[in-house]
């Protein structure tokens, strides 16, 4: 918790050297918090989080080498005293629900002014859990319907080819093994799935498989 002797240590994570100094530009001269590290990439913030072992981080989910929500689930993992705060302009419902479960503390809009974002950052701080305002419809659905977007759903923002990867991947195939069923190489294979689990927000080949499983069978 914030005191006035200890400040919370901040660490900004955006790929936009323009929003980090306009947040910059928010905490500059206030006592309660202090930003102790930036990052633009995904691999420079887990790297910062580790450096500086902040009390916050304030993570955007678009992040030009890997997604923001691999991001949070790597800090999660590797330094659970760290409290996440995640602050975005993407307000669709399965990224919002993908961010809480995998253990963001805060899900936060861009839209908000600077008073709105220093009070989220001290309410994470203290041990509590934000949500932006504007999402309170969406977070209610969810916990009433007691369930996630299906994986039909999920799985529909794939393109065909990613999806063909990832039904050879359920069934146990190598990338080696995929590319020679699809005449492809074992690059454009990795890609391919490098793409399809940031779509998906999953971490590695086994949810990927898991995810696919639960497709209705025909």
């Amino acid at each position: 918790m914030s005191t006035a002797a200890h400040p919370v240590r901040l660490v900004i994570v955006d790929d936009s050297p323009l929003i980090r100094a306009g947040l910059s530009a928010v905490f500059e001269g206030n006592p309660a918090v202090e930003i102790v590290g930036e990052a633009g990439t995904a691999a420079e913030g887990i790297a910062a989080v580790i450096r500086h072992k902040p009390d916050v981080v304030l993570l955007d989910l678009r992040l030009p080498d890997q997604s923001g929500l691999k991001v949070c689930s790597e800090i999660v993992r590797r330094r659970p005293e760290t409290r996440v705060l995640i602050l975005t302009s993407a307000t669709d419902e399965r990224t919002v629900h993908e961010a809480i479960a995998l253990g963001a503390h805060g899900y936060l809009l861009k839209e908000n002014d600077g008073a709105s974002l220093v009070a989220a950052i001290l309410r994470v701080a203290a041990g509590h859990s934000v949500v932006d305002p504007s999402l309170t419809d969406q977070m209610v659905s969810l916990m009433r319907r007691g369930q996630e977007p299906g994986a039909e759903q999920r799985l529909a923002v794939l393109s065909p080819q990613e999806l063909r990867v990832i039904a050879l991947l359920a069934e146990g195939l190598t990338n080696k093994e995929i590319g020679e069923k699809l005449g492809l190489t074992e690059k454009t294979v990795k890609n391919y799935l490098s793409n399809a689990f940031d779509k998906l927000h999953v971490l590695n080949r086994a949810q990927a498989a898991a995810l696919y499983a639960q497709l209705p069978k025909k």
